[in-house]
């Protein structure tokens, strides 16, 4: 029993000193120190410093092309708006204006500090200055889809699309397929620039069918005799009442004055024979008047009612009774007066 108890107690010690070593040996390793955050942030930011200043002095000497890369690695080591606006300028050196132009964007929309407003305001300048030269692109869509054969010109040179490069300004698109009339289309863009432009093609009319010779044209049926001759002639009568009228009533006057002057003692032989000649000639114009209204009244009542009638058959019928309805007129002249007789045969 006392022999069991001794190699227990052995293997008990046995074990507590293996358990031993192993704490011994493991301590080492866990309590080994370990670098804290914020000085692995200065480490980080010596060696972007260190690259940034060696990247400067590659820049100073004009190898853009070199120090580009390397104010790029300085920022992605910690990130900063020295560098960004550093790669921006090496870019714009290196003339790759689209590059560039992102580059100086980053920059801007870094929110810079204030020791950094006269880049800033030099950044933007670079900006609206390269990106006038830089070509707008114009996105056509052609409708409908599936459209053959569309040929694109832009200010008469054949371009291919859909996407255009445009410098900036204005241009001339022409868009043409088989079958479908052509479509011109005048855009104005701004450099860098991004648009879309649609184009409706509509299908060209059908092609005209031939002009056959032209049918002869029949001739309108006369439909009777017209009334404007007769209108015409009444009108002139009418006139020729009115002119009478108005000389009549001169030639009363005249007469008038005659007769007063023929009692006044004081009138002379050249007043009365004046007054007499004055009245005679108003008379004879007034007959005259009278006689033409009375000629021409009669003639358009003649051709009033004796107009064309509707059926051929009646066409004899009818220059009959137009012949035998004509007037017959005979002018006359005396010493008081002049006119025209007419006589009328129904």
């Amino acid at each position: 029993m006392g022999a069991k108890i001794s190699r227990l107690t052995g293997v008990c010690a046995a074990a507590l000193l293996a358990c031993t070593m192993v704490v011994t040996h493991a301590v080492p390793v866990d309590a080994q120190p370990k670098k804290q955050p914020a000085a692995a942030a200065a480490d980080v930011k010596g060696q972007a410093i260190a690259k940034f200043k060696e990247a400067n002095g590659v820049f100073k000497k004009g190898d853009y092309a070199a120090a580009l890369p390397l104010f790029q690695e300085a920022d992605t080591l910690y990130p900063g708006a020295a560098p960004k606006h550093k790669i921006a300028v090496c870019y714009d050196k290196l003339g790759k204006s689209a590059e560039a132009v992102a580059a100086y964007r980053t920059f801007v929309e870094s929110k810079p500090s204030e020791k950094y407003a006269d880049r800033i305001t030099e950044a933007n300048k670079r900006i609206a200055d390269l990106e006038a030269t830089l070509p707008a692109t114009v996105t056509l869509k052609v409708m409908p889809e599936g459209v053959a054969g569309v040929v694109i010109t832009v200010d008469g040179t054949p371009a291919a699309g859909p996407a255009l490069q445009l410098d900036a300004g204005e241009h001339t698109v022409v868009v043409t397929a088989e079958g479908h009339d052509p479509v011109t289309e005048v855009v104005n863009v701004r450099g860098a620039e991004t648009r879309e432009l649609a184009v409706t093609l509509t299908p060209s009319a059908a092609a005209a069918p031939p002009v056959g010779p032209t049918p002869p044209v029949e001739p309108e049926e006369d439909e009777g005799g017209s009334n404007v001759p007769a209108y015409v002639t009444l009108g002139i009568a009418g006139a020729g009442v009115i002119l009478g009228t108005v000389f009549g009533i001169q030639a009363l006057g005249a007469k008038s004055d005659f007769d007063d002057q023929v009692e006044d003692p004081a009138a002379t032989p050249a007043e009365l024979t004046d007054l007499a000649d004055k009245a005679e000639r108003a008379a004879l114009i007034a007959d005259m008047s009278f006689g033409v209204a009375l000629t021409f009244g009669i003639t358009g009542a003649v051709l009033l009612f004796s107009g064309g009638g509707d059926d051929e058959g009646d066409e004899e019928d009818a220059a009959e009774e137009e012949a035998s309805a004509r007037p017959v007129l005979a002018p006359y002249a005396g010493p008081t007066g002049a006119g025209m007789a007419a006589t009328w045969t129904f």
